[in-house]
């Protein structure tokens, strides 16, 4: 049987790529561009930089936190639930909840 042994550098290069986390955006997040309300046909949904507010009859949900790459972003609310905001132009996000799989096609409100 032969064995192979990866050199010291490889192995440092392959689990620091391994254990990397993927880039966020430095923007504050007052500038997400999704902040606001949205009309999501069967909810209208609104975000603030502390809050996530799935309909209006509803308790705002504080976001833990934020993870931003390219143009969609991923909030860790405080109950445990994950949802993405996928930004596609000043009045169109696509909403997915990664905890219960239901997405939305949303339109701002406007006001």
């Amino acid at each position: 049987m032969t064995r192979h042994v990866l050199p010291a550098v490889l192995c440092s290069v392959l689990l620091i790529g391994a254990c990397s986390a993927p880039p966020t955006s430095p923007r504050p997040t007052d500038q997400l561009p999704f902040m606001g309300s949205w009309d999501c046909g069967a909810t209208t949904m609104t975000f603030t930089p502390t809050s996530y507010i799935p309909s209006n009859d509803a308790a705002p949900i504080t976001i833990r936190g934020f993870s931003t790459q390219n143009r969609v972003t991923t909030m860790t609310l405080a109950d445990g639930a994950v949802i993405q905001v996928q930004w596609k132009n000043d009045n169109q996000i696509s909403w997915l909840s990664k905890t219960t799989g239901d997405s939305f096609e949303c339109a701002r409100v406007a006001g």
